[in-house]
């Protein structure tokens, strides 16, 4: 028997879920299931107008220079991120520009991450069972 939590948690990813496409879909379990995306999408709601290179996003989210690299321009294949200035490698500067559909998942993936983290893990659960 399902716990009265196991119910709210149920009807909120399951709201969430049925605003997903399939492309959105894989973008929200590719970031579930890489911390680094997560703590770029993380950064850049909490910082929407800023501008870095891989190696600066890197500095900031504690991460190596070149794992952001690759999750960044997976992000920008995504529709989340901009490439600003294609420089070489870590030094290309990216901003915040996800798309219209994208921003509305997002936002709605920060919500559930802040009111409780068992929110998060039963998206994960099902988007992988739906998959």
């Amino acid at each position: 028997m399902k716990s009265p939590m196991s119910k709210t948690i149920n009807k909120k990813v399951s709201k969430l879920l049925k605003g997903l496409n399939s492309k959105t879909r894989v973008l929200v379990l590719e970031i579930l299931e890489s911390p680094i995306k997560w703590d770029l999408i993380c950064f850049y709601q909490a910082n929407p107008f800023s501008i870095h290179t891989a190696k600066g996003l890197a500095n900031i989210i504690g991460r190596r220079s070149e794992q952001v690299l690759r999750e960044a321009e997976e992000l920008v294949a995504a529709g989340v991120l901009k490439v600003i200035s294609e420089n070489s490698g870590i030094s290309s500067i990216y901003a915040y520009e996800p798309s219209t559909e994208n921003t509305c998942i997002l936002n709605d993936l920060i919500a559930l991450s802040l009111e409780k983290r068992d929110l998060m893990d039963e998206l994960r659960r099902m988007l992988k069972e739906s998959s």
